[in-house]
């Protein structure tokens, strides 16, 4: 899921868009996950894919999925 695409439904209660992405960012939290990806960890998956070293191309379409 790209939190970054998630927008306030047209008449949605901006207290309802808040607690949606609240409950979200704690699930998140709880599992360990992160928000967004680092360009480290994009190196290091397209390293893992046979992709050393990447260009900057490819770095930023890994960076960005």
């Amino acid at each position: 899921m790209h939190l970054m695409t998630l927008y306030q439904e047209k008449f949605q209660d901006i207290q309802d868009s808040r607690n949606q992405y609240m409950a979200i960012r704690k699930v998140c939290d709880e599992l360990g996950l992160r928000f967004g990806r680092c360009e480290d960890d994009a190196r290091a998956m397209l390293k893992k894919t046979g992709i050393d070293p990447p260009t900057t191309a490819r770095l930023r379409k890994q960076w960005i999925k």
